[in-house]
């Protein structure tokens, strides 16, 4: 079947009667969107309207103005296939300010395909916004398959283009397609003369462009491919733009899918390039001097191909040769790569880097560019934002900025160019009091009415972001750290998880995972993983969770996968709960999830999530939630109001004290709890349970009742303080749950004053017991009662012999009490030091309590 072809290529042509006015078609071409727009750079806040029609027939659009920024929206589908010459007309207060044509080519759907926003100059590549960030390299060797997992996405190799070597190229390239690695796939040598005086390729321009014309058909269908990179310097090296005009024009009569890009040194001949490539890098090399030519170059670059075309940066990161006595230091490699962020580059490609310290030869050196590389794919939605962004500025000259907006958020970017610590002040005009985060470097500062002070390094950077509200789909019952994957706080990870392999004898070192702004369902991130063959990817290992014996849990996630011809396959897994759960994915966002009831108690119960075959996928909203849920609040009446939830629609049954049946009461409303109990609710389906959980409530007369403690307990293990023992709060199987009371070498001696002579017959103390940990119950637990707080009488002990290892569990120890007393007194007798047989044998053993309950 014919595929139908959607190019979209700017072309005016008419009467401009406005100079200042830009008009232009948002993307190079058209594939799958529904919708084109064009837009209008205006001179002015005016009243402007803009018109458009084809063929004399008027196009229905849809228009909005932002600040200067007119854009006018138009369905697609009316358009004939081919090129459409849609003429506007651009009015203010009726009055016309500038008409002429735009071209606009349709080209079928294609999967590698790359367009390039005229807008941003940013790429789209795969159908989502990517920011280039690589490197030049000779040889290729297994530089791709390496520094993937540092955070660079791709490369642009020096090659010959020479038939016996198709082989070779076509393998490097195969490689990248696994890792996920792009390609500006170089043609150089097949187009003008060599470099620097040389020869270059000893065969006819006819040979050459014979060659050219076989490479871009052998790779223009590659995933790999990014764009063709057709000349080095050309400006610099005498090559007439003709000759580099009828490459571009073969190229793209061959492949309209993929740009051209082209290196140049000399911004003031910038124009006269304008019609040999899609993608203009500049390679300014200031190191040792100043970087400033690193700014000066770029901007001059963005101001004459802007909404036309992509402006990259080459930074430098090589040295100790030719005029260059030495190479860029860390400090001056991360300070020119975000003067290219803030100059509005669109791709980084450093020069350049073999393998091992051949180039660049400092460690810290290529250690500082991968750092920027993972910071910059974390900033991407940023970076390639059309939002319109506030104003910002320094109160230092010398501090560059620049400002990125994307859905509500902003992202302040400061740099330093000068080699001295300094303390500044950024403004805005966001008018927000809060504060903002210091994205790489853990640590907030105070955002007063859109003002924020701060320190800078030495050549230092600063990024910071201020979040819009955002609210969350995810529940408050959810037990994983990380749900959404939106705290990080080393660059590009997510924390609350480790990583494993899938497969230890078929793991691939170009396995890699990151978290990605670029696709989400909540938040600003999710977390991709490529595994570049089936069973050689990363296995993402989250920190244990507590679950209990006979409670049901409902895991879910949402996860989408990039289109290949075998949709790949993900596993969730929770083995401590004997949970093993396989997926195959869709190109959509979807939902996935499973409920089970747990066969056993653990505290290490790790969820595990990999993609088990080969391809790139997104997960986001990992959740591991109780099912049912059940809650409860202490009344001031000393009673619990208990909620009972659950994330199915099907009936909820419950019992007190006892397992409910299909019989049992139905849950329609909260349930009022007057005495100390255990809840548990059963989810039904037709009369069977599916699901279940049970919740101790600790209702009591000593709720909310003052204590003292006579020993101090760990300030690690504080709790609440003393009224930890009075809250109406559980503590968990997990120690580090933040509930317990901790003591190392000393016995609880808890007083609670009931504030009047109260009538009671038992006294409960709730205690941790894991050995594992080094927390062991009590040897013995005593309660005294007294009605002035002075003198206290017995009122019965009980001794324990049970320290039983394996997973933790809670005990409680119960002590009858008879008469009336308004002064109870507990003491446990802490274990003492470790014997044999346990771990940390010879040290001191920990006590943890939590509640005392008087019934």
């Amino acid at each position: 079947m014919k595929k139908v072809m959607l190019s979209a290529l700017l072309c005016i042509w008419g009467v401009v009667l406005h100079a200042q006015v830009k008009i232009f078609n948002r993307y190079n071409y058209y594939q799958t969107e529904k919708e084109g727009t064009i837009i209008c750079i205006l001179p002015d806040q005016g009243n402007y309207k803009l018109s458009l029609s084809i063929r004399s027939e008027k196009l229905p659009t849809t228009a909005k103005t932002e600040g200067l920024r007119l854009s006018a929206q138009f369905n697609l589908d009316v358009l004939p296939i081919g090129t459409t010459a849609l003429h506007y007309v651009l009015e203010k207060e009726n009055s016309t300010v500038q008409k002429g044509d735009i071209n606009i080519t349709k080209l079928a759907p294609k999967a590698n395909a790359v367009q390039i926003d005229q807008l941003t100059g940013g790429l789209i590549a795969d159908g989502l916004p990517f920011f280039p960030f690589g490197f030049y390299c000779v040889p290729v060797g297994d530089l791709p398959e390496r520094e993937v997992t540092h955070g660079f996405n791709m490369i642009g190799v020096y090659q010959e283009n020479l038939p016996d070597g198709l082989a070779e190229r076509k393998q490097y390239m195969d490689r990248c397609a696994q890792v996920g690695v792009k390609v500006q796939y170089g043609l150089n040598s097949l187009v003008g003369s060599g470099h620097n005086g040389d020869k270059g390729l000893d065969k006819t321009e006819e040979e050459k462009l014979a060659l050219l014309k076989s490479e871009v058909l052998a790779f223009k269908d590659h995933p790999a491919l990014l764009s063709y990179y057709i000349n080095d310097e050309p400006d610099g090296q005498g090559r007439p733009p003709s000759v580099l005009e009828a490459a571009y024009k073969m190229i793209h009569e061959l492949d309209p899918y993929h740009p051209v890009s082209i290196v140049f040194m000399m911004p003031q001949k910038a124009k006269d390039f304008s019609n040999t490539m899609d993608i203009a890098m500049t390679d300014p090399y200031p190191i040792p001097g100043p970087a400033d030519k690193v700014i000066d170059d770029l901007t001059q670059y963005v101001s004459t191909y802007q909404y036309a075309k992509s402006v990259w940066l080459v930074p430098q990161a090589f040295g100790g040769q030719e005029m260059w006595n030495r190479e860029p230091t860390g400090a001056e490699i991360r300070l020119m790569t975000y003067m290219g962020l803030i100059g509005g580059a669109k791709g980084i490609q450093y020069y350049v880097h073999a393998p091992g310290n051949l180039n660049p030869q400092s460690v810290s050196a290529w250690s500082a560019a991968s750092d920027v590389a993972v910071e910059t794919a974390q900033m991407t939605s940023f970076l390639l934002s059309a939002d319109i962004a506030p104003d910002l500025h320094a109160d230092d000259p010398k501090i560059l900025t620049k400002s990125f907006s994307y859905r509500g958020n902003t992202l302040l970017i400061a740099v330093n160019n000068e080699n001295k610590p300094k303390v500044y002040t950024l403004t805005t005009d966001l008018h927000k009091n809060g504060s903002a985060a210091c994205w790489f470097e853990n640590r907030e500062v105070a955002l007063e009415n859109g003002i924020i002070h701060d320190i800078i390094d030495a050549y230092g950077t600063r990024v910071y972001l201020v979040r819009s509200i955002d609210s969350s789909v995810i529940s408050g019952d959810n037990m994983t750290p990380n749900p959404g994957f939106e705290k990080i706080v080393s660059p590009g990870l997510p924390i609350g998880s480790n990583v494993t392999s899938t497969s230890q004898r078929k793991a691939d070192i170009g396995a890699s995972f990151f978290a990605d702004p670029r696709q989400h369902v909540e938040g600003m991130f999710s977390l991709r993983l490529i595994t570049p063959v089936d069973s050689g990817g990363n296995k993402i290992r989250l920190v244990p969770m507590v679950m209990t014996k006979g409670n049901s849990y409902t895991v879910s996630i949402r996860a989408k996968a990039k289109v290949q011809e075998r949709m790949p396959a993900f596993r969730i897994a929770i083995d401590a709960m004997e949970q093993d759960h396989t997926y195959t994915l869709t190109p959509d966002w979807k939902e996935y999830n499973f409920t089970f009831q747990a066969p056993a108690s653990s505290t290490t119960a790790i969820l595990s999530l990999e993609l088990i075959q080969q391809g790139t996928a997104w997960f986001d909203v990992l959740t591991a939630s109780p099912d049912p849920v059940i809650t409860y609040r202490i009344n001031e009446d000393r009673t619990a109001t208990v909620n009972i939830n659950t994330s199915s629609n099907r009936e909820i049954r419950y019992g007190i004290n006892q397992l409910p049946d299909a019989q049992s009461p139905l849950y329609t409303t909260p349930i009022t709890v007057h005495a100390a109990s255990t809840i548990s609710a059963g989810i039904f389906d037709h009369g069977r349970s599916i699901a279940g959980s049970s919740t101790f409530v600790p209702v009591n007369l000593a709720l909310g009742k003052k204590v003292t403690i006579a020993q101090p307990y760990a300030t690690q293990y504080a709790a609440l303080g003393d009224s930890t023992l009075t809250d109406g709060t559980m503590g968990t199987t997990a120690f580090k749950c933040g509930k317990w009371l901790g003591f190392n070498g000393k016995d609880l001696d808890a007083t609670i004053d009931m504030g009047s002579a109260t009538p009671m017959k038992r006294v409960t103390a709730s205690f941790l017991c894991d050995p594992n940990s080094g927390i062991f119950l009590p040897k013995e637990v005593a309660v005294y009662t007294s009605r002035d707080g002075k003198n206290f009488k017995l009122a019965g002990r009980v001794t324990n012999s049970k320290n039983v290892r394996g997973e933790p569990y809670l005990q409680q120890f119960s002590i009858p009490v008879k008469g009336n007393a308004r002064y109870i007194k507990v003491t446990g007798k802490a274990f003492g030091a470790i014997p044999e047989g346990y771990l940390f044998v010879g040290s001191t053993s920990w006590l943890f309590t939590d509640e005392i309950l008087v019934q």
